[in-house]
This record gives C-alpha cells, sequence and structure tokens, in this order.
C-alpha cells in the first residue's frame, strides 16, 4: 500500500507541474549513498567492533516551490542494505554482551530497508547549471523488510531469521555539498529495537555519516 501511494502521488506530481517546465526546472535524481552505520545511545557496556555499513539507492521526485528552482522539496523511494557490527549478542529473544570480542568472528546484524525520504532543497543552481551548492534536509521512513542475525565463534555457528529490529524506523536527514560529492547524515528518532527486548538496550539508536551522490 505504502509503495502504490507513493506511486499514485509522484505520478499526480508530475502531471500536475508540467504546465511549469517552461518556467522553472526539476532536479529528479538518482542517489547512491554510501554511509558508516552505528548504534549508539547510554549504554556503557555496548561497542562497536569491526565496520559497519549502510549502502543506499533510489530516486527522488524534485517538487520545485520557486521559479528559479532554488527552493524545492523532494520526495522518494529507495531501498537500504545495511550491517551492524557489535558486542551484542542475541540468543532465544535474548540479548548478552560479548566480554572478549577477540574469540568471536561474527557477530552481525544484517537488514534491508524500504526507504522514502522527505526533503526540504536549496541550491544555488540554475537551468543550464549543473555544478551547484545544495543543503538537503528532510525526514527519512524506513520499513525493515528483511533482517538476519549471524553469529560465528570457534565452537557455534548460528543464524536468526527476523531479529527484533524495530520495522518502522523514522529519522532526520541532512545532505550538504557540491556538485558530485555530498555529505550524508541521519540520525533516527526511534530507537533500534523493537519494544519485546531489555530495557537495558532500548534506548539505543541509529546514526549514520557517509555520502551521498546525485544522478540526473
Amino acid at each position: 500500500m505504502i509503495i502504490r501511494g507513493l506511486f499514485y502521488i509522484l505520478l499526480f506530481l508530475n502531471f500536475s507541474l508540467y504546465s511549469q517546465e517552461n518556467q522553472s526546472y526539476f532536479e529528479d535524481q538518482f542517489y547512491l549513498g554510501l554511509s558508516y552505520n552505528s548504534i549508539g545511545g547510554k549504554v556503557d557496556e555496548f561497542k562497536e567492533n569491526k565496520f559497519s555499513y549502510s549502502i543506499s539507492y533510489g530516486f527522488i521526485k524534485d517538487i520545485p516551490l520557486s521559479n528559479n528552482g532554488k527552493y524545492a522539496l523532494g520526495i522518494g523511494l529507495g531501498l537500504s542494505h545495511n550491517s551492524l557490527n557489535n558486542n551484542l549478542k542475541y540468543n532465544n529473544l535474548n540479548f548478552e554482551f560479548i566480554q572478549n570480542l577477540g574469540s568471536t568472528n561474527i557477530n552481525r546484524y544484517n537488514y534491508t530497508e524500504l526507504q522514502i525520504p522527505f526533503e526540504i532543497r536549496w541550491r544555488n543552481s540554475s537551468i543550464d547549471n549543473y555544478k551547484f551548492w545544495r543543503i538537503y534536509a528532510g525526514l527519512r521512513y524506513s520499513k525493515v523488510i528483511q533482517s538476519k542475525y549471524i553469529y560465528e565463534d570457534v565452537a557455534l555457528s548460528n543464524e536468526i531469521d527476523d531479529f527484533p529490529i524495530e520495522k518502522d524506523q523514522i529519522g532526520l536527514t541532512l545532505n550538504v555539498g557540491f556538485n558530485t560529492w555530498n555529505i550524508s547524515v541521519y540520525q533516527s528518532i526511534n530507537p533500534f529495537f523493537n519494544e519485546s527486548i531489555d530495557s537495558d538496550i532500548s534506548g539505543l539508536k541509529q546514526f549514520r555519516l557517509g555520502f551521498i551522490f546525485y544522478v540526473f
């Protein structure tokens, strides 16, 4: 239902704004994001381990708010593939902290999200200038559509599908840069894990820092 509704919104905006094309221009864009991915909060025993990443890609429809195109809204649809490595072990609906990470080969959370970004956009571009500064700030809703926990040490190997991550994620986004290179920051508003888990780690939230590339 979410995907279908967004499709109709984008289709409507294409038709309703078509008559303005001779006055303004559109920065409709495909995007690719590469970020360092983490979860954090006020949990003393929690530690990151190895490199965690997020790869996202999709399309954003541009909705000009001014004839010169410097101000606009953006709404899009995309996917994100994510990996988290830390010392928080998941087993039989319980979590425990790994005290000796050196004895653990893999302790990883993998998950895929459907993303719907919404942006308020500013750029100092023009209809014939494709190299410009931009500041895009907004919200991003993400729906977790697949998740897997993977653990491996010298004596045990285990994989669990659908671990207790919060399926509906929402966070603040900020993308700032010039031309191709743009710094991307994401901070979630709601907790990473759902309400079924131990309250000691219920405050952990996602944070991502990396680059986002726009392709016209």
